[in-house]
């Protein structure tokens, strides 16, 4: 019996699902890029502003940050990133999960990102939320490692590699 409920939880948690929450994510940062890009002033009223945090109380922009990219070649590498990650994990994790884990990151990443800026810096993008989901992946392909040792190896810890190099 146990073995028998065992495999049906690993074949649930397998089971090919649909991604919408990650399909919203990108909607809406598309969205979000497309109407910053007309308008300057919302952007400037939502980056993350390491100043306006701290000397303001403006604690929003920790996650109204994520949301805005610098230019179309950022938006287009985290969109790529978060909709190769986000598919998959979203799937494995479930939705609630997976967005408690994109959000939190995502304030996470801006909260690092204003602790280790001395200087007055903007700063925009979803690059923290994105390593959280890959946090997450490390961590839920490291507990279904009999059933993902070689992805593991092979492409999620490469992909984890790559994008650390890309944020240093």
């Amino acid at each position: 019996r146990k073995n028998k409920r065992d495999a049906e939880i690993v074949n649930n948690v397998f089971a090919p699902k649909k991604p919408y929450v990650t399909r919203i994510l990108i909607a809406l940062n598309i969205i979000m890029f497309l109407v910053t890009m007309f308008n300057e002033e919302i952007f400037s009223l939502l980056v993350v502003w390491n100043k306006g945090i701290i000397k303001y109380g403006q604690y929003y922009r920790l996650i109204t940050g994520t949301f805005l990219h610098a230019n179309i070649v950022h938006l287009f590498f985290n969109m790529s990133a978060l909709n190769s990650i986000g598919s998959q994990l979203e799937g494995f994790i479930g939705r609630t999960k997976f967005i408690i884990v994109y959000l939190l990151s995502g304030i996470v990443g801006s909260l690092l990102s204003v602790a280790l800026h001395s200087t007055e810096f903007v700063g925009v993008g979803a690059s923290g939320a994105i390593f959280g989901l890959l946090g997450s992946l490390l961590y839920f392909g490291y507990h279904y490692r009999v059933y993902l040792g070689q992805v593991m190896q092979s492409q999620i810890i490469p992909i984890i590699l790559v994008n650390l190099a890309i944020g240093f």
